[in-house]
């Protein structure tokens, strides 16, 4: 356990992970954990593609907008995000459709840490 323990670093030493900093899947013992991801994402300039459309199984996502704008289909309703707006995915909801401006970025945190994201082609 790491209790007693901090790290600092600065997010864009994981551009390489999608912002991906903290989660069961980091290297640096400080920064595992099987309880939460925490991403930094920048996104700019995103088009609708078929690899976007997914679920996830046990996991829920909290999408936090924090600069520039979104439009995303979440469960077939397409939403239009911009500064400061969030959302949230429970298990076995659809996401597609997602594109965004040139200089979107946002926070993302999913919990548990687990590897349960699947094709939406494969949801019956």
């Amino acid at each position: 356990m790491n209790k007693g323990k901090s790290i600092v670093g600065h997010v864009s030493d994981y551009t390489k992970r999608k912002g991906w900093f903290f989660g069961s899947f980091m290297d640096e013992p400080l920064l595992q954990t099987d309880l939460a991801e925490v991403a930094w994402q920048q996104i700019p300039n995103l088009k609708p593609s078929l690899d976007q459309t997914h679920f996830h199984t046990s996991s829920v996502e909290i999408n936090i907008i924090i600069q520039g704008k979104m439009q995303i289909t979440i469960d077939g309703q397409q939403h239009e995000l911009q500064k400061g707006d969030f959302y949230v995915i429970w298990p076995e909801s659809v996401v597609s459709n997602i594109t965004t401006d040139k200089d979107t970025e946002l926070i993302v945190v999913r919990a548990p840490s687990i590897n349960d994201k699947v094709s939406a082609s494969t949801k019956s």
